[in-house]
């Protein structure tokens, strides 16, 4: 099979591999789409703490079952199109046990600790795999990994109904966030963000925003909140001032939620979380379960018109070391997917 090879670092290339050999509770999937995320970047840079060369990258992905094997494989056709989680997971230790599967002890993430999906085949575990409707677009699967991150990490802020959200970060990650606050019941979101066409399109989705660099941003986070702060902040610039704003701008007895990876330490200001009882959660990936609330948002249609407005680009897989060469250089777009066949 054609797969895009990191072989070594800032190296990648589209070569011949072995299609992957699958065992008992394995599935192999024909690939369709995949998507470039900013993991998969740092993977490239050899700036991913874990992942090893040579791999092949891409971990959100959908395409068509060729063949499931073990438990649950009766669920599922050869010919249906499925998504699936991108890990895998022992499913004994203390984190599995407690529906923790995303910080398991002995985690391997596809597109960095194993092989994952820019190629034409990938093998999967088939208890973490889901069929799809056959009516839904299948770009729009491709996103189910990233919107996955995102039910994950509202859920697990405790956002309420009626709450106030502040998403420092508008990139893609930072732009689910919010579309999924706001289906859960947020009655305002704001979104923080430097890059003007970024502001410009969560503005044009009915998003308050702001620029971080504003003289007055702390003025109008005071205008939008009252006074008061925000209920729960998510951070997902993976940046030294976007982890300030947090804790400056989350209300008393607040949430701050850790979403963006950062290269290296950043202070946080413990007498303020002292003296507002703020709570920090970090949160890593997406638990199995709520990848499962991300594939049945996705079959549900609600939110599917505002994802589908964040693919910005398609590559075919043989253009796929320009398709990594556009992602990689900051500009006014969002997810770039890549078409296998």
């Amino acid at each position: 099979m054609k797969a895009a090879v990191i072989s070594a670092k800032d190296s990648i290339h589209l070569q011949q591999a072995p299609i992957p050999e699958i065992g008992d509770g394995e599935a192999l999937i024909r690939l369709r789409y995949c998507g470039i995320c900013g993991s998969d970047l740092h993977v490239l840079h050899g700036q991913h703490p874990t992942a090893r060369f040579p791999v092949v990258p891409g971990h959100e992905f959908v395409g068509e079952l060729i063949e499931a094997r073990g438990m649950g494989a009766e669920q599922f056709a050869p010919g249906d199109m499925v998504v699936a989680q991108p890990f895998f997971s022992c499913g004994n230790c203390e984190p599995c046990a407690q529906g923790h599967d995303n910080v398991c002890r002995d985690l391997h993430f596809m597109g960095a600790h194993c092989d994952g999906a820019f190629a034409e085949y990938v093998k999967v575990l088939t208890r973490k795999m889901y069929k799809i409707p056959k009516e839904l677009d299948l770009r729009l699967a491709a996103l189910a990994e990233p919107v996955a991150v995102a039910v994950h990490d509202v859920r697990r802020s405790g956002l309420q109904v009626g709450q106030t959200a502040l998403i420092i970060g508008g990139g893609p990650i930072g732009m689910l966030i919010a579309m999924v606050a706001r289906a859960s019941g947020a009655r305002r979101v704001v979104i923080s963000e430097i890059n003007a066409f970024r502001r410009g399109f969560a503005e044009r989705h009915g998003f308050d925003t702001l620029n971080p660099l504003d003289a007055d941003f702390a003025a109008q986070i005071g205008a939008l909140t009252e006074g008061k702060g925000f209920d729960v902040s998510f951070e997902v610039s993976g940046s030294r001032p976007g982890i300030a704003a947090a804790v400056e701008h989350t209300t008393i007895g607040g949430m701050i939620m850790v979403v963006g990876m950062t290269k290296e330490p950043y202070p946080v200001d413990l007498s303020a979380m002292f003296s507002k009882e703020l709570r920090m959660q970090g949160v890593r990936i997406h638990a199995q379960y709520n990848f499962i609330g991300a594939v049945e948002l996705l079959k549900s249609g609600e939110l599917n018109e505002a994802f589908a407005s964040l693919i910005s680009k398609v590559y075919p897989l043989d253009q796929v070391e320009e398709a990594f060469a556009f992602a990689d250089v900051p500009g006014d777009y969002f997810k770039v997917l890549v078409e296998m066949q």
